[in-house]
């Protein structure tokens, strides 16, 4: 009978032990969690702020391959086809069969 309550103690002592580290292993699987998203969060954060630079860098890299004459010439014919384009939209407004 001594055997049979010792051997309760000690399973006892084992679910003890196993209920404590079952508790402190959810504590930091609850910690580990928050800090996957934080670094998710932060992962995220770093990718936009690489594809912004390299947007900045694309776009520099445009800008050099025209030199100051060449930028004001492709900038008039851009206005030209702007204002080519309001005529038209102007044209279509003001058309008598629009809907």
């Amino acid at each position: 009978m001594e055997d049979l309550q010792t051997d309760i103690k000690e399973l006892q002592v084992a679910i003890q032990t196993l209920l404590k580290s079952h508790a402190s292993l959810k504590r930091e699987n609850t910690q580990l969690k928050k800090l996957n998203d934080d670094l998710q969060a932060n992962l995220l954060e770093k990718k936009k702020l690489v594809e912004d630079a390299q947007q900045k860098l694309v776009a520099g890299h445009v800008n050099e391959l025209y030199d100051p004459n060449d930028k004001k010439s492709l900038q008039a014919k851009i206005d030209v086809y702007l204002k080519d384009i309001e005529k038209c939209l102007d044209l279509l407004n003001a058309s008598p069969w629009k809907s």
